[in-house]
């Protein structure tokens, strides 16, 4: 059964790798750090969307699901997500990126609990 600690850490790691392997990433952290910084919050304030376990009685339950428990969790905003990728600007697209990461990562979770 997945912990909070590996979950977290789980995320940030994806996250992290992905970007690594990015070209235009790697340009923006050797041409431009202040845009990098932007990019990286960006990139990591996507977890901020588990400000909605806030909501539920037991902030964090191991043996609960968040896909489909916590309204930013759902199915209904998933396609908000996907059309943040078609934006033009950057910074929505990785923060858009980030959040789908993050949900495939609870996703993961989810086919662990059960």
């Amino acid at each position: 059964m997945p912990t909070i600690e590996i979950h977290v850490v789980s995320n940030i790691l994806l996250i992290a790798i992905i970007y690594l392997f990015d070209k235009e990433v790697k340009k923006w952290f050797l041409e431009d750090r202040k845009s990098f910084l932007y990019l990286c919050l960006s990139v990591f304030g996507s977890n901020l969307i588990d400000i909605d376990h806030l909501l539920a009685t037991l902030i964090y339950d191991p043996t609960r699901c968040s896909i489909n428990f916590h309204p930013l969790h759902s199915w209904y905003t998933m396609p908000l997500w996907i059309i943040g990728l078609l934006q033009r600007n950057k910074f929505l697209r990785y923060f858009c990126l980030g959040v789908l990461l993050h949900l495939w990562l609870d996703w993961i979770s989810c086919l662990l609990i059960f």
